[in-house]
């Protein structure tokens, strides 16, 4: 086999590798929710972001607060009100 072929098998590979572990970093999925919200917590919310069901098998929104995120059941009253009131803290920067 000539050298570019190599190379070209070798940045196939590399490629492969970098994608398989970039979706496997970004599908974390909620495997349970909360029903409890306190007010006090959703001023620790720097942003929020709805788990469907097509890649997860619940649910949920995720509340991102700086150092953990928590997932609550979409169905919760005093949620559904504070998701509608803060929709400019929905899209989070950076799923981590």
């Amino acid at each position: 086999m000539n050298h570019k072929m190599i190379a070209l098998l070798i940045g196939v590979a590399l490629l492969c590798a970098a994608t398989v572990a970039q979706n496997s970093h970004s599908i974390s999925c909620c495997t349970e929710v909360s029903n409890n919200v306190k007010r006090g917590l959703l001023k620790l919310v720097k942003c929020f972001e709805i788990q469907e069901t097509q890649m997860c098998n619940i649910k949920a929104v995720i509340l991102h607060m700086t150092s953990k995120k928590i997932c609550i059941d979409p169905k919760n009253p005093m949620l559904k009100k504070w998701t509608q009131k803060h929709q400019s803290k929905k899209q989070c920067k950076a799923r981590s």
